[in-house]
């Protein structure tokens, strides 16, 4: 194929030959549209190259924006995540709350039982406490919903207002309480309630007996307390010590007077630690364990005398006895 092109007055003519001799083909094109093909050409490039531009910076924004998407969701997640988090930390301890509730109960009702035990003690009439066993718990599992969070709520509420209430007449009960308590301490330490040994095995009771020596029936005046050589012996109470001896019955004794009519004997000491007028108080030392005078081994013989006839000492070491071990009775007079 050839092509031929000539000048004519502004227009270009083209004429296309055929190789085989076919028949020609010919147009014509102005000068300005042949300038303005490139033109377009151009403009079509340029426009390509631009939407191409356009196209990249618009997916580069939309990967952009699924990543800020991405991060946000996945800060929205963890943000919800902790806050469910903190939720069930709440209700967790609203719930242990509630139960830290429950246990204060309890105790309180054993404080109440404690304070009806020390009211009877020094002769209230005090309604019995109730007792909260420890047992087992267990049962389905359901997960709680609002409502029942809303009840326990409501249900504290009423716990602890009540909890208030009930501190308060126990404070009031308590502190009663201890003032009579007080009283009957300081009657006691005038009676001869405080066990006069660290023994407590009685080995021949008060009354009528079979006399070790005889093997007779005679009358025993006080009661036998079993214990060791050289075990220290104490004032039954307050008092003032009116006579200390030797005799082949009572071996070595010491009598102490106290109030009310009252009067105490302790025999068979292997020592006595007072003289006639000391002023003791309840719990002091007067003397060893051994077995002088008519005695078959060591023990002390322990007589209360009530305006001097001698009587059971048991009924008064037994008020002390109530509640009150002996360790308890010595520690508390080493502390006074």
């Amino acid at each position: 194929m050839k092509k031929k092109r000539r000048f004519s007055g502004g227009r270009f003519t083209f004429l296309v030959l055929p190789d085989d001799g076919g028949p020609s083909v010919r147009f014509r094109a102005s000068t300005l549209l042949l300038a303005a093909i490139p033109i377009l050409i151009l403009a079509l490039a340029a426009t390509a190259s631009t939407l191409y531009l356009l196209q990249e910076r618009s997916e580069w924004k939309m990967d952009r924006l699924h990543q800020q998407i991405a991060l946000s969701s996945g800060s929205y997640k963890s943000e919800i995540a902790f806050k469910d988090a903190s939720i069930r930390q709440l209700q967790k301890q609203m719930v242990e709350f509630a139960q830290q509730a429950e246990d204060v109960q309890s105790r309180l009702d054993q404080l109440d039982k404690l304070a009806s035990a020390m009211q009877s003690f020094v002769g209230f009439d005090a309604p019995g406490g109730k007792t909260n066993a420890e047992d087992g718990v267990g049962g389905e599992l359901f997960a709680a919903t609002d409502n029942d969070y809303r009840q326990l709520i409501d249900g504290m509420d009423e716990k602890y207002a009540s909890l208030d209430a009930r501190i308060g007449e126990l404070k009031e009960a308590l502190t009663r309480t201890h003032t009579e308590v007080q009283k009957k301490k300081q009657q006691l330490r005038t009676t001869p309630t405080f066990w006069p040994t660290y023994s407590q095995r009685i080995s021949s009771p008060f009354g009528v007996r079979i006399d070790p020596f005889t093997s007779n029936p005679a009358k025993h005046t006080g009661i036998d307390i079993a214990g060791s050589f050289g075990d220290p012996v104490f004032a039954a109470a307050d008092g003032t010590v009116a006579e200390t001896g030797f005799n082949s019955a009572r071996g070595n004794y010491v009598l102490i007077r106290h109030k009310q009519g009252l009067s105490t004997k302790y025999m068979h000491l292997s020592s006595i630690s007072v003289t006639a007028g000391d002023v003791l108080k309840q719990g002091d030392d007067i003397g060893l364990i051994g077995s002088t005078g008519r005695s078959t081994g060591p023990h002390l013989h322990f007589e209360v005398l009530e305006h001097d006839v001698p009587v059971d000492p048991k009924p008064y070491l037994n008020m002390a006895m109530k509640g009150m071990p002996t360790d308890v009775q010595v520690l508390e007079k080493r502390q006074d």
